[in-house]
């Protein structure tokens, strides 16, 4: 593709910003907010219901029986979330084998640094708010990279333009020299 025109160098420099903010957008991952009641079995979504069925009315009532039936149940949410965790772990390391070195896998990745993820400055010239989140994140690389590759204004000064003119006019032809004269 030849950029010979103004026109096509701008139409470049918009589809690239595009594809920038296409790809930065597709590469960030999704944020999934934690739902405690998506994958779990149906006991533990049906205490979860009613737990939030009780809780609600102790919370219009505020009578010592109604708070009671409250921590009932959310006792009974909490030992089933226990033994569900405990049940899950246990398949996990039941799992782990010596043979196929799958039970060096955890303290690999254990012994790694984790990097943290700083938070930026969402205005590099005043202090501003913090961008701390990835989709936060990515919008403010899209927005700087919008800013940094917009064309340069290519309208030249007229007084330069004007002064290289009149030493293009008044250069003198030099003299063809021979090589002897320069030996």
């Amino acid at each position: 593709m030849t950029l010979k025109t103004r026109e096509d160098i701008d139409t470049a420099t918009t589809t690239f910003i595009g594809i920038l903010q296409q790809t930065a957008k597709a590469a960030t991952p999704k944020i999934n907010l934690f739902n405690p009641a998506s994958n779990s079995p149906s006991n533990i979504k049906s205490l979860v219901a009613i737990k939030g069925r009780v809780r609600a009315k102790w919370q219009k009532s505020y009578t010592p029986e109604d708070r009671r039936l409250f921590n009932n149940a959310n006792n009974k949410l909490k030992g089933a979330l226990h033994e569900l965790r405990n049940a899950s772990f246990t398949a996990y390391a039941s799992s782990l084998k010596r043979d196929d070195n799958s039970i060096w896998k955890p303290l690999k990745s254990r012994k790694k640094p984790r990097t943290p993820l700083p938070p930026i400055h969402k205005n590099s010239t005043s202090p501003g708010p913090w961008a701390k989140s990835d989709s936060e994140k990515v919008e403010l690389f899209a927005n700087h990279l919008a800013e940094v590759f917009t064309p340069h204004d290519n309208t030249m000064n007229p007084e330069v333009e004007g002064e290289l003119a009149t030493h293009t006019q008044h250069s003198e032809k030099l003299q063809d020299f021979t090589l002897s004269e320069l030996k």
